[in-house]
């Protein structure tokens, strides 16, 4: 399952279910898709370090926070 949260209000906005079709990285950005994020900041972990996710949120108006780690060597080298 992959979950959209507003942290402070403690509420879930969204989810997705990751079947065998589908994995975390593909969830994602189905779920990116139906939040409106306007104004807003997206946190992902390592997992979202995306170019489609961050495409995606800033395609929709937000803003992305999202960890690095060296899962994305050339990236990971240049930061």
């Amino acid at each position: 399952m992959v979950s959209a949260w507003a942290t402070s209000q403690r509420l879930v906005l969204g989810q997705v279910k990751v079947d065998k079709k589908f994995n975390k990285i593909t969830a994602i950005p189905a779920l990116i898709k139906v939040l409106e994020l306007k104004v807003s900041i997206v946190t992902i972990d390592n997992l979202g370090c995306q170019k489609s996710v961050m495409k995606s949120i800033v395609e929709q108006g937000g803003d992305y926070a999202i960890t690095l780690k060296n899962n994305q060597p050339s990236l990971y080298a240049r930061v």
